[in-house]
């Protein structure tokens, strides 16, 4: 089959879904947090859903706790890598290197707990990436009230770096511009930027994010843009029974 195309530009997608979901209480139900249902699916199953436009042989998904039963529940279609050290979505996201080497276009970083991220969202911040020739792609949201997210740190306009809320000022913690997690970044650079980015040292252990990967491309001088939510119910991530219930109501919805 044809690789996967927005724009006529082919990319490529990294699902991180190595995590345990300890507030999910999956390790007593013997599952992976991938695999914990919402409305009678897997939570990674309604992120797939979503992306209908990309082909299993272009998504990475990087497995790690219960590895064999996210495998056996996605079948073979799919690239797996394993995450053996589980330290931090950045690292997490390092792990895709040997799946996707040589590949210079898109790479878009979701998560296998966000199941209420629409094929529109998807579309929308992968093209909006390729038009603006960004380097690095974030989502966003203007949410209220404002959530326990980071927030984007804007200078004249530009954002230069994205801050946890146990790090904010009290300036910053007004700042209702937040962090909704999902990324796009051009293959031919994203793996020495990723390696930039440090150890949250107020971690214990240490751990890498993500998040951090904004500050590291800013200070590069590269392009970074934001693409901004429709609705802000699609940010509804699923860490913790509270949120489950949460995303399943808002499913029904659907």
């Amino acid at each position: 089959m044809d690789s996967s195309r927005i724009n006529n530009v082919p990319i490529k997608v990294v699902i991180l879904a190595a995590g345990k979901g300890k507030r999910l209480e999956s390790e007593s139900a013997e599952l992976p947090k991938a695999l914990r249902l919402a409305c009678g699916r897997p939570l990674i199953r309604h992120v797939l859903d979503n992306l209908p436009f990309v082909a299993p042989e272009d998504i990475t998904i990087v497995v790690g706790y219960r590895k064999e039963q996210v495998m056996d529940e996605l079948g073979p279609a799919y690239n797996y890598v394993e995450q053996d050290v589980l330290d931090g979505t950045a690292h997490a996201a390092e792990y895709a290197r040997p799946a996707l080497e040589g590949f210079e276009g898109p790479v878009m970083v979701l998560y296998c707990d966000m199941p209420l991220l629409s094929v529109a969202t998807y579309r929308g911040i992968l093209g909006k990436h390729i038009e603006s020739g960004a380097d690095q792609t974030l989502l966003s949201g203007v949410i209220h009230p404002i959530p326990p997210y980071g927030r984007l740190i804007r200078e004249d306009g530009r954002l230069v770096d994205i801050v946890e809320e146990s790090a904010c000022s009290p300036e910053q913690k007004l700042i209702d511009e937040v962090n909704v997690g999902i990324q796009v970044f051009n293959g031919a650079d994203m793996w020495d930027c990723l390696a930039l980015v440090p150890y949250d040292p107020k971690r214990n252990p240490p751990e890498r994010y993500l998040t951090a990967a904004a500050g590291v491309y800013a200070r590069l001088g590269k392009r970074v843009e934001v693409y901004r939510l429709a609705n802000n119910d699609e940010a509804t991530g699923v860490n913790s029974m509270e949120d489950l219930r949460k995303a399943e109501g808002l499913l029904r919805k659907r």
